[in-house]
């Protein structure tokens, strides 16, 4: 019962706007943009995408790689037999794809 009274002042305090907004909120952007102008919000969002590219780039290029490690890592199956013989295990173990 104490855990719901919690829940409930948490959300009295978001609907009153006690809270600072949370980084991935639309709230957070304005703010931004408003304290700071829009030439510095689009800097960091152009930064974002520059890094998240890098990454996507990076994996490309180190792909062969981190396969082998997983693969002598052992806590990841990667050439199990249900994926090289096409099973489908999205709703139960071992039920053949049918064709």
């Amino acid at each position: 019962m104490k855990d719901k009274k919690i829940s409930i002042d948490l959300d009295i305090e978001d609907l009153l706007g006690l809270k600072e907004p949370s980084k991935n909120s639309l709230e957070y952007d304005l703010n931004f943009i408003i304290n700071n102008g829009i030439d510095d919000y689009l800097k960091i969002q152009e930064n974002e995408k520059r890094k998240d590219r890098e990454f996507v780039e990076l994996f490309k290029r180190n792909y062969n790689e981190l396969v082998k490690y997983i693969e002598l890592d052992g806590r990841i199956a990667v050439n199990c037999f249900t994926c090289l013989k096409g099973v489908d295990l999205s709703k139960k173990y071992g039920k053949p794809r049918s064709k």
